[in-house]
């Protein structure tokens, strides 16, 4: 049984597929793109973009820079994330029903796509309350930071791939 918290009467129908989608799903879902870009799209940019233009600046203020700009990051990623779990949860429900979850495809790659979301939600999380709290703003930024902001970002790649297979299925 699908979950009729968000049911409405107004609806887009597809001519392609021949079904339509509320127009509170549609919401849900921009909002949901919007904020994996920011978290995923934050990440890509920190490591391709930010960090090998540091060099460009004074090696004693690198760190300072980095601190900032983890800071201030942490904030959208956390902000990224309420968002991703207020809509994730009655998007999943609009598209699988509970009984369904470990007996089709489409359930498994949706539960594979939140245990690893709920792993880079861990990184964050001690990212956030561990190893930033140890920093001063004058001490060089631990490699342990960046190894973590990379393998997140790895996963937050292999998360976009598992929601292009559940387009699929």
């Amino acid at each position: 049984m699908y979950l009729p918290l968000f049911m409405t009467e107004a609806v887009i129908y597809s001519f392609m597929r021949g079904d339509k989608m509320e127009i509170i799903i549609i919401f849900m879902l921009w909002l949901h793109y919007l904020a994996t870009i920011m978290w995923i799209g934050g990440m890509a940019f920190n490591i391709l973009v930010l960090r090998p233009s540091m060099v460009a600046i004074d090696q004693n203020q690198r760190p300072v820079l980095g601190t900032a700009v983890l800071k201030r990051f942490v904030i959208f990623a956390w902000l990224s994330i309420a968002v991703l779990v207020l809509t994730g949860i009655p998007i999943a429900f609009s598209r699988v029903v509970i009984e369904d979850i470990f007996s089709t495809t489409y359930g498994i790659v949706l539960l594979s796509k939140h245990f690893v979301t709920l792993i880079m939600i861990l990184i964050v999380a001690w990212v956030s309350f561990v190893l930033s709290k140890k920093l001063a703003s004058f001490a060089p930024k631990p490699n342990t930071i960046l190894i973590l902001v990379r393998t997140n970002l790895f996963l937050g790649i292999l998360v976009l791939l598992l929601t292009a297979i559940l387009k699929g299925v």
